[in-house]
């Protein structure tokens, strides 16, 4: 199977088949994408899915196409929407630390010594990286399993699993900070190393703000527990409440009546309000109505009166029309223009006749514009060129 060489056929294969691949990463946990829907989805340009098929961007499986994991993984991954907590082991973590250190407390070579700080430094800042993105990636399919996940059993069990992971996280970050306090020896002997320094500093903030998210998070999963708890043992009960009704049996093997005739609750309906007004002959008649005028007088009396604002003077400058002229290119008549001759897109643009002067960098803008806006109707060839060292790729009209 052919494999991408270089950071740019890579970008520019996953390029050439993005709308497939966004609508299968979209899809990836609810429907399977066929492989006549794929071609459909890249303007029938079959030539572009075999190509993420041969190069194992995609897999195929009989007529259905998916992502493969690799990829799956690290488009989750930089978007931050995996849902699997990807915690490795906590001694692989810690062997690996140990190992650096006691590797750089062995030699005396001041450039073996400089590798190993940089290897120490990165794998404390992967420690760091590692705990605080499972942290969020914990926190977050803590929240989605308990209000999305319809079953009570599975609900339970997932969230017990997510617990489980929350403790593998806790105990790399307590190993890590033990070793922080631990190795005096490695830490005075690498003491000029300013950056190891600020590495170390970092990722103790890093390891302390995850420590109290993992706290918050512990204390969610326990609630969400008891509540599942809860609400499992009420279920159970309006079931076989449920059951003994259907079967006439529930008046027979309860004292439902009784309990019903005890209960006056009406807690589905608003609080009533009640709003008794003054007699006429009241106010008129009765000394003690003296007393309620003048509570209402006194009332009133601290209400201000909120005078309306009136806008200033619209400034004259705002009055007079003034006009805004922005250069626009004609895609259109271009693309037409570009598809009725035999040289590469690039080349076309560049040395074409506008009416009036475009400087080299409007017409490297509209180069992307039109391979972008009009990639249906383009062949792409992995071959490129130099210009005023600019590389572009050759684009050919189909």
């Amino acid at each position: 199977m052919p494999t991408y060489n270089s950071i740019k056929e890579l970008t520019r294969g996953l390029q050439q088949g993005a709308r497939l691949l966004n609508d299968m990463f979209i899809k990836r946990k609810t429907v399977s994408i066929k492989y006549d829907d794929a071609v459909e989805t890249l303007d029938g340009d079959e030539n572009k899915v075999r190509h993420l098929i041969d190069f194992g961007v995609i897999v195929r499986s009989g007529d259905t196409l998916e992502l493969d994991d690799a990829y799956q993984r690290f488009f989750e991954e930089v978007l931050a929407v995996n849902e699997d907590i990807n915690i490795a082991s906590v001694q692989t973590y810690i062997s690996k630390l140990k190992l650096g250190i006691h590797s750089f407390l062995a030699t005396d070579n001041p450039a073996r010594r400089s590798q190993y700080l940089r290897e120490i430094r990165h794998t404390f800042k992967s420690i760091e990286n590692a705990t605080m993105r499972n942290v969020v990636d914990l926190k977050r399919n803590v929240e989605q399993t308990y209000k999305q996940e319809p079953n009570f059993r599975i609900k339970e069990f997932r969230l017990r699993d997510f617990d489980e992971k929350a403790g593998l996280i806790s105990e790399l970050v307590r190993q890590t900070e033990k070793v922080m306090d631990e190795q005096t020896v490695f830490f005075a002997n690498a003491a000029a190393d300013v950056g190891l320094k600020q590495t170390v500093s970092e990722v103790r903030e890093g390891l302390h703000e995850s420590s109290h998210a993992l706290i918050s998070i512990s204390a969610q999963i326990i609630d969400y527990l008891n509540r599942i708890e809860y609400q499992s043992k009420l279920v159970k009960k309006i079931r076989q409440l449920k059951y003994m009704k259907d079967q006439l049996m529930v008046e027979e093997c309860t004292d439902i009546r009784s309990v019903l005739g005890k209960t006056n609750d009406l807690w589905m309906e608003k609080q009533p309000k009640y709003i008794t007004r003054v007699s006429l002959d009241f106010l008129r008649n009765d000394d003690s109505a003296l007393e309620i005028l003048n509570s209402i007088r006194r009332r009133l009396s601290r209400k201000t009166t909120v005078k309306s604002r009136l806008a200033g003077r619209i400034d004259d400058e705002y009055l007079f029309e003034n006009q805004e002229i922005s250069r626009m290119f004609d895609h259109a008549a271009i693309m037409n223009g570009f598809m009725a001759q035999g040289r590469d897109l690039f080349s076309y643009v560049w040395n074409y006749e506008f009416e009036t002067p475009a400087d080299e960098e409007m017409r490297l803008v509209l180069f992307l514009q039109l391979a972008s806006q009009y990639d249906g109707r383009l062949r792409y060839l992995s071959e490129t060129r130099t210009v005023k060292n600019i590389e572009y790729p050759l684009i050919y009209s189909k």
